[in-house]
């Protein structure tokens, strides 16, 4: 008896090097992706976005397009420059010329200026309210996208843990089939449950990756540089009652704040609509030289010869135009702006209300996640692995069926599973309540 404990405590030290040899020829490790001590942190990925994101960095440039047009609006009308040059031997009158200068200048009535500006401006504020709110969502992207990579890898982890167990459980149990000391159902049994298994690690090791590759699109990373995250996928604790969360909510918003600027803009552009109903006045200025040479048959110069008689004219202009509004007052933009300010209250009015229930049901899913987890921390993770223990125990005294403990730690990895996702809930729930607070809440 004693020889066959020694032999078979050889065999697992030899099952076990092999086992480990095995799976060094692996594709890939759960420690392929995380990195605890030099990886990568959410908010390390975070920064990078806001550098290397192409989509937001789009966004970005509205701010440049709403500053030069804010530029433009402040640009006076340019003047007008006329050059005019007459010259009658084109058309047989060799003696007229003419030569002419004008000058106009548009004088902009009604305050169109000051109403373009006004406009511009706001239209510049609601630029950069685009901009938070791209971020907002882009760092709400970022959180969930490292809580999806992180729940793959656990689960990666956890199967890749049970598949390197139950290989090397199946090489003992061939061991003792061999041996005479088992039945051939074992082996039959740990197989299946290995090829499980191992479906599972493949499957939850191509979720890991995808999430990982989600996360490096999102960052701006270079699709052939490697990423490792560093955290763990627990959620923190706040410090903001659901009251405050939504006051802050409704102060901060940026997607809030850019309605209020859009409604404000659609006022600006009322004003704006109606200064141009007002004409403008036109000023104008002109200066004429005018050359006229006749020949006149019967008037001689001092040497006999006939004279032609010459004329030469010099007159300066001024005038004043203006448009007459007898039939465009404007009235159909004046109506479209109208119609753009109710609509941009109508949404913010909306918004408002979307707010609120964003906040209200974030607050609640976080809080549930975290008694969810409170439960598994406590209670259900805990004693379903000692049950496994214990089996496993039983099983190796004889005292158990191999089927036994093949469906406690199927019982096992399910509530791994379970519990995994109550912890991807969690974070998922922090960062989604974050998101609709639009601020910090840790």
């Amino acid at each position: 008896m004693t020889r066959n404990i020694v032999g078979v405590a050889t065999l697992l030290a030899l099952l076990g090097a092999a086992t480990a040899a095995l799976h060094g020829q692996e594709a890939s490790r759960p420690e392929t992706f995380v990195d605890l001590a030099n990886g990568t942190s959410v908010q390390e990925l975070t920064e990078m976005a806001l550098q290397r994101n192409a989509a937001y960095l789009a966004v970005r440039q509205k701010l440049d397009e709403a500053q030069g047009l804010r530029v433009q609006a402040g640009q006076r009308p340019n003047p007008s420059l006329d050059v005019n040059v007459t010259n009658g031997a084109v058309l047989g009158s060799p003696g007229e010329r003419d030569f002419g200068l004008g000058y106009s200048h548009t004088l902009e009535l009604g305050g169109k200026r000051a109403r373009r500006l006004e406009a511009a401006g706001v239209a510049e504020a609601l630029a950069e309210a685009e901009i938070r709110e791209r971020e907002r969502q882009l760092r709400a992207e970022i959180g969930r996208g490292f809580a999806e990579a992180l729940a793959a890898q656990r689960n990666f982890e956890i199967t890749d843990s049970l598949l390197r167990l139950n290989r090397h459980s199946l090489e003992i149990a061939e061991a003792r089939y061999r041996q005479g000391e088992a039945a051939r159902l074992e082996p039959g049994i740990l197989r299946v449950e290995v090829g499980r298994i191992e479906a599972d690690r493949v499957l939850f090791e191509n979720q890991t990756r995808q999430a990982v590759e989600n996360l490096k699109l999102l960052a701006g990373i270079d699709a052939t540089t490697p990423l490792r995250l560093k955290g763990a996928l627990t959620a923190a604790r706040i410090g903001m009652a659901e009251a405050e969360a939504l006051e802050t909510a409704l102060r901060q918003r940026p997607d809030l704040q850019a309605a209020a600027h859009e409604q404000a803009l659609g006022e600006s552009e009322i004003r704006l609509a109606r200064a141009a109903a007002v004409p403008d006045l036109t000023a104008s200025g002109g200066y004429t030289r005018s050359n006229s040479r006749f020949d006149q048959f019967g008037l001689s110069g001092p040497g006999g010869g006939i004279e032609s008689i010459r004329a030469t004219d010099n007159t300066l202009s001024v005038g004043l135009s203006m448009e007459l509004p007898l039939r465009n007052r404007n009235r159909g933009n004046i109506q479209a702006a109208i119609a753009r300010r109710r609509a941009a209250q109508l949404r913010r009015d909306y918004l408002e209300n979307t707010v609120r229930r964003d906040v209200r049901n974030a607050y609640g899913r976080y809080e549930a996640a975290m008694r969810a987890a409170r439960i598994f921390d406590a209670d259900v993770l805990k004693q379903a692995e000692e049950n496994v223990s214990i089996l496993r125990a039983a099983y190796d005294a004889g005292e158990l069926r191999l089927l036994d403990v093949i469906n406690e730690q199927r019982g096992l990895i399910e509530t791994q599973k379970a519990y995994t996702e109550v912890l991807r809930e969690a974070y998922l729930s922090l960062a989604d309540l974050e998101r609709a607070v639009g601020a910090p809440v840790r």
